[in-house]
């Protein structure tokens, strides 16, 4: 019986000695990654922990001046939600062929609406832009401003259809939010200063202040981070110009009421926080204050499309599949929650494909193949691309 007993240790001897290099591999594998964690990641990741917290009554008190705000007065809903009512007043299907397109594309115009020479004019000036007038008025400042004429009608602009952004959508290809094909926004600021200036000159201001407020208005309702901040930036070149038009007589001061600098400076800033609050290291009592709170946050479907196509990227490198490996599953999952109510306020038709197809493992953390599939370092990867991503904090941190 003894020389039995000899004879199974013997033979289980190798897969004992197998089973103890494994678990220490595992152990040094763990620790190892552990002692990367603490001395790159763990500081800059409870930083972010840390902006989101510091800001949140700031944010909120925002949120709650903005829901009452002339801003949300003159957007029904626009920078919150869509109204019911824009349903059949879309822009998209007029404008988006209208507008030049970067990277360009052959669905939409094939030269900018401000000549590259004309917008050196223009930007050359600075923040004295409405003082150009002496170039639009010699001929020296080229371009089309036409599509201004077609605005008045529309409620809201949909970029994602009849647009270069339906072909992406169609075959449900992943693209950085940031690198989506858009109506180019330098451009299109460009255009709303060389529109201001004319109305300087053709004596149509309140024209001028009119067409800029509606291109403001649709742009605010694009559900687009870019083209929502493009929207803030052209309320600011009305206000200036409104100024300017006063200032030198040309316009009673009770004759328009741009939106005043507090509301759109605070608009900016929670738009961009909104999105700083979409993270799967949001904290579940901070995710309760901005999103469960009964009301729509600031720039809610914009901030969406911004953020959550690089939160759901990383996914599976930061979900926890592996013993003691670091896991954020209850933040995607506050995430998902997040993406299924905006299907009720949001168009959302770009990341809901995405999301249905689960395409977004096209972007992957930068970092030597093997590791960054491998598990552990495949999570500390992510992280270290996580933290270097926008906090979207700016604004507050600037005041």
């Amino acid at each position: 019986m003894a020389a039995s007993h000899n004879s199974l240790i013997r033979h289980l001897r190798p897969y004992l000695y197998a089973l103890i290099a494994c678990l220490t591999l595992l152990a040094i594998n763990i620790i190892g990654v552990e002692t990367l964690f603490n001395k790159n990641i763990k500081v800059p990741l409870e930083n972010l922990e840390h902006v989101q917290n510091d800001f949140l009554d700031t944010y909120l008190e925002d949120a709650e001046f903005l829901e009452k705000s002339e801003l949300a007065r003159l957007v029904p809903g626009a920078a919150f939600d869509v109204p019911e009512s824009a349903v059949g007043s879309d822009a998209g299907p007029t404008l988006n062929k209208l507008l030049f397109w970067s990277p360009q594309s052959s669905m939409g115009r094939q030269t900018p609406l401000v000549e590259p020479k004309s917008r050196e004019f223009v930007m050359r000036y600075n923040d004295d832009w409405i003082k150009g007038r002496t170039f639009l008025e010699r001929g020296s400042i080229k371009a089309d401003l036409s599509f201004f004429k077609e605005l008045a009608r529309f409620q809201y602009w949909d970029i994602e259809k009849n647009s270069p952004l339906e072909h992406m959508i169609s075959r449900g290809e992943f693209v950085r939010p940031a690198d989506l094909p858009l109506p180019e926004t330098l451009d299109l600021v460009t255009a709303v200063k060389v529109r201001l200036i004319k109305g300087s000159i053709d004596g149509d201001a309140i024209g001028a202040l009119k067409d800029v407020r509606q291109f403001a208005m649709l742009l605010l309702t694009t559900e687009n981070f870019q083209l929502v901040l493009t929207g803030l930036t052209c309320l600011d070149l009305e206000r200036r110009a409104y100024r300017e038009y006063v200032d030198r007589e040309w316009l009673d001061a009770d004759a328009w009421h741009p939106i005043d600098r507090n509301t759109s400076m605070r608009a900016g800033r929670a738009f961009l926080a909104t999105a700083g609050y979409f993270r799967a290291l949001t904290s579940d009592a901070v995710f309760k204050k901005v999103f469960l709170n009964g009301h729509v946050p600031p720039g809610f479907c914009a901030a969406l499309n911004e953020q959550l196509p690089l939160e759901f990227a990383y996914r599976s490198e930061l979900t926890g599949l592996w013993p003691f490996e670091r896991s954020y599953r209850h933040g995607f999952a506050q995430l998902d929650r997040a993406l299924e109510y905006s299907q009720k306020t949001c168009r959302i038709s770009f990341i809901k494909k995405l999301y249905d197809e689960d395409s977004f493992g096209a972007l992957r953390p930068g970092g030597p193949w093997p590791l960054t599939r491998a598990p552990y370092f495949r999570g500390l990867f992510a992280l270290r691309d996580w933290v270097t991503w926008p906090s979207h904090f700016e604004g507050y941190q600037r005041r």
